[in-house]
């Protein structure tokens, strides 16, 4: 049954570019909101508060620190590293793509493109990047939900040719994104099933400074379909890597919390002595 069950999850990636799995208990994503609460501290300069009702806390210059893209991390303990690495839905879809199922976490430095290597101290650290995302009211906040993107190799586009076209490359790296507030299709992530069977063209992506990842034209994302998920608690979404998803706006009544495991190939990763 074991068997079977991994079989199906895995087809079901292959199919659609994402998966959702039961990964963490309830006091796991308790104590991960606790650490993003005690971060955002540092600048709020207050304890009694909710997480949930984080826009009614901050003004816009304390969440432009607080959500600043070099601070946006927390470090998470080993069992928290662990309970990924044991998965075995996880390592049957990293080894279905990869011919192997190991994988590292890389620091937030190399993540965000300020490095080009990495190393096992700063592996070692376990900063995982979270995302705070308030609701969306037009005119009044500045969305924290970037336009439709795939996750390219830490900002920098990694690029393949097919008959003298450029395309984006893929097989670097997995996400698994883990919300901590916000679990409905109000708040999660806007996925396009089965895109991530596509030769994305780097002429296709438009420049922008204010993201992270390179964004797609309006003109391209047309031809795909978007859905959201309804999460339970502890449930994460693994996805390719060439998933477009994004705009994901908060259409709730409470702030979005939520976090991105970058699974990186291990055999992919620059590592210095």
């Amino acid at each position: 049954m074991s068997s079977e069950i991994n079989n199906y999850i895995t087809r079901s990636y292959n199919k659609k570019g994402y998966v959702i799995l039961n990964i963490f208990n309830k006091n796991e994503i308790d104590g991960l909101k606790k650490k993003i609460k005690k971060k955002s501290e540092i600048i709020l300069k207050k304890k009694k508060w909710n997480l949930s009702l984080y826009h009614t806390c901050v003004d816009d210059d304390q969440n432009q620190k607080i959500t600043d893209q070099k601070n946006r991390f927390i470090n998470v303990n080993n069992k928290i590293i662990n309970k990924i690495n044991k998965n075995r839905h996880i390592k049957n879809i990293l080894q279905n793509k990869w011919d192997h199922s190991k994988f590292l976490i890389p620091d937030q430095k190399y993540l965000i493109g300020k490095t080009k290597k990495t190393s096992f101290k700063n592996i070692k650290k376990n900063e995982i990047p979270f995302r705070i995302v308030r609701p969306h009211k037009k005119k009044k906040y500045i969305s924290a939900a970037p336009p439709p993107h795939v996750d390219v190799n830490a900002t920098r586009v990694d690029k393949k040719k097919n008959k003298g076209q450029e395309y984006i490359g893929s097989s670097i790296q997995f996400t698994l994104w883990l919300p901590l507030i916000g679990f409905s299709k109000k708040y999660t992530l806007r996925l396009a099933p089965g895109s991530h069977k596509f030769n994305h063209p780097v002429n296709t992506l438009e420049r922008n400074k204010k993201y992270v990842s390179s964004v797609f034209s309006k003109k391209y994302i047309e031809k795909f379909k978007f859905k959201r998920l309804n999460l339970k608690k502890g449930q994460a979404v693994l996805f390719d890597d060439n998933l477009i998803h994004g705009s994901s706006l908060n259409m709730g009544k409470i702030t979005r919390i939520s976090m991105e495991f970058r699974l990186y190939n291990f055999k992919k990763v620059k590592l210095s002595k």
